[in-house]
């Protein structure tokens, strides 16, 4: 992918994250490697709603073809909560044009197994995405279904998020799951590359209905290893 024909390609290949927040990107783990990412969602404080913390990991590993394979877990913490998941699965992305406006579809799916006894389930989605030629900021925009194992009841609906570049270093960030279920949230945030292999990600949650769950904190950590490269793409 590329934020301009030449100079900027190169910088790209240095900098990605496979998540927007917690929808997925249209990022692709490059082959050989690996990437980390953790995840803490927290209410520090009480304000007419509980305190809560969960803890949420992320592990990709690029096998080409535009493909990774995907690990993760979910909503682990206190108190404790029956949406605790396991998640194995992929993603893909379909490149449209080889330009600069990096215009791709992106589909995946995750097998979902609930660890506290809700069984089995699954999280699949697909978007398209494509860069505004001047200003880089990068637009998502798709659908999605999920079941009650992850989201609290079997829904599904709009997704859409959006990417802008500051710098080489900070990228402004946001997302959006539609629907009341347990992902409903409109997340704002930013992104930074302490180095170029690795990205923090500071956010706020807020949701579609009160009803949903309360708002809070997300922050996450995340680094790629492996490989031969620098790092990812964004």
């Amino acid at each position: 992918m590329k934020w301009s024909a030449l100079f900027l390609a190169t910088l790209l290949t240095a900098h990605a994250q496979q998540a927007i927040v917690n929808m997925p990107s249209a990022d692709i783990t490059p082959k050989g490697q690996g990437f980390l990412m953790h995840e803490t969602q927290l209410r520090p404080y009480q304000a007419g709603a509980y305190r809560y913390w969960y803890a949420t990991n992320f592990f990709t590993y690029g096998v080409g073809r535009n493909t990774e394979l995907a690990l993760t877990t979910y909503n682990a913490g206190a108190p404790s909560t029956k949406n605790q998941n396991v998640g194995f699965g992929f993603k893909s992305a379909i490149p449209l044009a080889p330009d600069s406006r990096e215009r791709q579809i992106t589909i995946g799916s995750m097998g979902l197994w609930n660890y506290r006894g809700q069984g089995v389930g699954n999280f699949s989605y697909a978007h398209y995405s494509w860069r505004l030629p001047q200003a880089r900021t990068r637009l998502t925009m798709g659908g999605w279904f999920g079941t009650e194992e992850l989201f609290k009841k079997n829904s599904g609906n709009v997704l859409a998020g959006l990417e802008h570049p500051v710098n080489k270093r900070f990228i402004l960030l946001a997302e959006w799951f539609a629907g009341n279920h347990d992902l409903g949230f409109f997340v704002p945030g930013v992104l930074f590359h302490p180095t170029p292999r690795q990205i923090v990600v500071v956010g706020y949650k807020i949701a579609n209905n009160p009803r949903n769950g309360a708002g809070g904190f997300v922050v996450e950590y995340g680094f790629f290893f492996g490989g031969k490269s620098k790092g990812g793409h964004h």
